[in-house]
């Protein structure tokens, strides 16, 4: 591969936060009709929603304690 494709290549996948590989693989993945594969890397939206989903329970909880606390001060 001439190093100007390759230092190319190297910025797009740089601008779509990917490895070049995964950006080489998902363009050509994407010229031949074929779903891409997902970066086993990459953190899944259920698994980010579900740390975002705990944080805020987490919160909740710690506001109700404290109110409790409060409460129950003479």
């Amino acid at each position: 591969m001439p190093p100007s494709l390759h230092a190319e290549l190297a910025e797009a996948a740089d601008r779509e936060g990917r490895s070049l590989n995964a950006y080489i693989t998902g363009v050509l993945a994407d010229r031949n009709g074929r779903a891409e594969a997902p970066d086993p890397r990459a953190p899944s939206r259920v698994l980010r929603t579900a740390v975002i989903v705990d944080l805020v329970l987490v919160a909740i909880a710690a506001l109700v304690a404290i109110a409790l606390l409060v409460v129950a001060l003479p």
